[in-house]
């Protein structure tokens, strides 16, 4: 589906990612960090199974800050989309397996599905997409309103995801850190780029929930 029934594309300004993550992480430190460490722990305590359904709070989480003029984060938003347990237990192991043959594949096949897959776990929870609606969306909206700029904002996702990690020690409690400053710059790349009219998102949400 072609997604210029409903406007121009819109221009992802990556520095104002930047700096609408920082402004919501510096007023909300505590949540982020507390609902960064609960990810991993409940994600490898149940041997990855909560991940889609904490990935789908984490979104919930992010979007409803940056919408919000005080800009508060809700730690109990975190289990605030348990009630789409399984399509998001089902978009997270699908994009995980892809993602990760993509990556073994030579690198550059996993990194071209984690860009075009930047925003399936958003637009499931904020549109009420199903799963291959998500991914469908997520891509049209990475092409159409730049692949190459959301490529790069997803090398910069990588890269604060996995730098801490280096660090020899305390890794992860560096990753607890600065894992919800990537989680809110990929918010803000989305809301920047899904249609502002109500209108437009309606034609949006109609046309991909028909081709599922």
């Amino acid at each position: 589906m072609a997604l210029g029934t409903y406007g121009p594309p819109r221009e992802l300004d990556i520095g104002r990612c930047f700096n609408e993550a920082i402004e919501v992480y510096k007023k909300n430190f505590l949540p982020l960090f507390l609902a960064a460490i609960l990810f991993d722990v409940l994600s490898v305590l149940t041997l990855l199974v909560l991940s889609g359904p904490l990935a789908g709070g984490i979104c919930l989480m992010t979007l409803k800050a940056l919408r919000q003029r005080d800009r508060a984060v809700e730690l109990g938003d975190l289990f605030g989309t348990f009630g789409k347990f399984l399509p998001l237990l089902e978009l997270f192991f699908l994009t995980f397996v892809l993602e990760l043959v993509g990556l073994g594949c030579l690198v550059l096949p996993g990194l071209f599905l984690m860009t075009i897959w930047l925003y399936p776990f958003y637009l499931m929870i904020d549109q009420e997409f199903g799963v291959f609606a998500s991914l469908g969306a997520s891509k049209d909206i990475v092409f159409r309103n730049g692949f190459w700029k959301n490529g790069g904002l997803l090398l910069i996702v990588v890269a604060l995801h996995l730098a801490p990690q280096l660090v020899p020690g305390v890794g992860i409690v560096l990753a607890w850190f600065v894992a919800p400053v990537s989680w809110l710059i990929v918010a803000s790349a989305y809301l920047q780029q899904i249609p502002a009219a109500e209108s437009g998102l309606g034609d949006l949400r109609e046309a991909m929930q028909a081709s599922e």
